[in-house]
């Protein structure tokens, strides 16, 4: 099998990785981010907090330690920098509910949605506040938007370096 052929269907696996992740934290997000305030609370937030934690840990032990390819490893830590952490930790936050159990001021989805980017990329403008146990998840998702950036560049420099090694010998 010629290596074109070959990289072309490791690719596919990746995009259609990155595209399966996307539709769960899309999907996790809608539903757990709209319960009802009689189902949403500790409980059901509890649950969601260690189906994340569970999620994260297989995501990197995936796509991090196995997967060798920096263009993967940039296309995975790409999706997952600008939409699935951010959507599955807005997922945690709304499966608390909205009457100041998880994020002081989250009134709607949105809020959440909204709050989980601020903190994912640290940026932190202060205009809601976790609450409770959301206090640890929020830390939790600082901690991981440091780490997925840092791979993310960590992936790019490798990338861009392997690519002109081969320019520079060939």
């Amino acid at each position: 099998m010629s290596a074109k052929i070959i990289l072309a269907k490791e690719f596919r696996r990746t995009l259609l990785g990155a595209a399966a992740m996307v539709c769960v934290s899309s999907a996790a997000f809608f539903f757990l981010s709209h319960l009802d305030e009689r189902q949403a609370g500790n409980a059901f937030g509890n649950i969601a907090t260690i189906g994340l934690a569970v999620w994260l840990l297989v995501q990197i032990w995936l796509h991090v330690i196995l997967v060798e390819s920096p263009r993967r490893q940039l296309i995975i830590m790409g999706i997952s920098f600008i939409q699935v952490v951010p959507f599955l930790f807005a997922a945690v936050y709304g499966a608390f509910g909205y009457d100041d159990f998880c994020v002081l001021g989250a009134e709607n989805p949105s809020d959440v949605l909204y709050f989980s980017y601020v903190t994912f990329t640290t940026v932190g403008y202060g205009d809601l506040q976790p609450v409770g146990l959301c206090r640890a998840v929020a830390v939790t998702e600082a901690i991981a938007g440091y780490v997925l950036l840092g791979l993310f560049v960590a992936a790019t420099i490798a990338s861009y370096t392997r690519t002109h090694q081969r320019d520079d010998q060939g």
